[in-house]
């Protein structure tokens, strides 16, 4: 026997002859010429030293060797195109992937209720996970798979991330609906420094907001300091039950919503804006299921 290798081209042409029977058959399938066939057929008769298909009167007809070695081609066809050719497609219709993605609680908050009912129909089947921050491990995460996007705004991720910009952010002071400061339109800043002030903090995620943080910590006085959380929401709850201002994004007060019971006014100081992105690993920029999803969140923001 010829032990030099096959290629699934000739695997293929094999499994087509013990289809068709016939090699013009098999030519115009693969859209190649009868000669093409016709040497795929004798490096297939080489290697196995055997005719493999003799002609008849009924057409090119399978040996007993053909038989013999036709479901061991088949399987390694099957396989070929299930677990090779498959990585260049994604089905989200039926697709049971779990996609993990790393973002805020209040990014997870906003986010998750209108992924979800876009997601809907169109992928019945996949279901996400809540990944929460944590900036020490969110590089490898992306590199090794664990987290496939992460959400927020982090300008010193970096070493093979890729990132789009899903959104520009800006500030707001969050208020508890009948807070005094709401009798007027605006807040000065005398009536902001003089206020008592929860602050949220970002610090050791890497995330623009600690630059924010920095600017608040040196803008409000110490003693009006009343509280440090590590979440919005738990800042949101605070201010819904005291006269106390947590500067936030306005998504963040979008999410708690302008009731009765909150309300967010334009900061009396110039807040740098930031943007939003969606980031991920060099390694799946290319990975069709991932592909996919990022389309998703970005068409979730647009």
């Amino acid at each position: 026997m010829d032990h030099k290798d096959l290629s699934i081209r000739q695997l293929i042409v094999f499994k087509l002859l013990m289809e068709k029977r016939n090699v013009s058959a098999v030519a115009e399938e693969l859209n190649l010429t009868q000669p093409s066939i016709s040497r795929c057929l004798a490096h297939l008769r080489d290697h196995f030293e055997d005719p493999l298909f003799v002609r008849t009167r009924k057409g090119m007809e399978p040996t007993p060797a053909a038989l013999e070695i036709a479901p061991g081609v088949k399987e390694m066809i099957d396989l070929y195109h299930s677990h090779l050719t498959q990585r260049h497609n994604f089905d989200p219709s039926a697709s049971k992937r779990t996609f993990r993605i790393a973002a805020s609680e209040i990014g997870h908050a906003i986010l998750f209720p209108q992924l979800i009912r876009t997601i809907g129909e169109a992928a019945p089947n996949i279901s996400l996970e809540a990944v929460p921050l944590g900036f020490q491990d969110l590089i490898s995460e992306l590199e090794n798979g664990e987290t496939d996007v992460a959400i927020g705004a982090f300008p010193k991720l970096y070493a093979g991330i890729y990132e789009r910009t899903l959104f520009k952010e800006h500030y707001v002071c969050l208020v508890r609906g009948d807070h005094p400061v709401l009798r007027k339109k605006n807040i000065s800043m005398d009536e902001y420094k003089q206020a008592q002030h929860i602050i949220v903090t970002a610090q050791g995620l890497g995330h623009v907001h600690e630059q924010i943080e920095k600017l608040l910590y040196d803008t409000c006085a110490a003693d009006n300091l009343i509280a440090v959380v590590h979440n919005f929401l738990l800042g949101a709850r605070l201010v819904e039950e005291s006269d106390c201002i947590a500067t936030v994004p306005s998504r963040v007060a979008a999410a708690m919503g302008d009731t009765h019971s909150m309300r967010s006014l334009k900061p009396p100081f110039e807040i740098p804006t930031f943007e939003v992105k969606q980031y991920w690993h060099e390694r799946f920029h290319k990975e069709p299921a991932n592909e996919w999803i990022r389309r998703t969140l970005a068409g979730v923001f647009r």
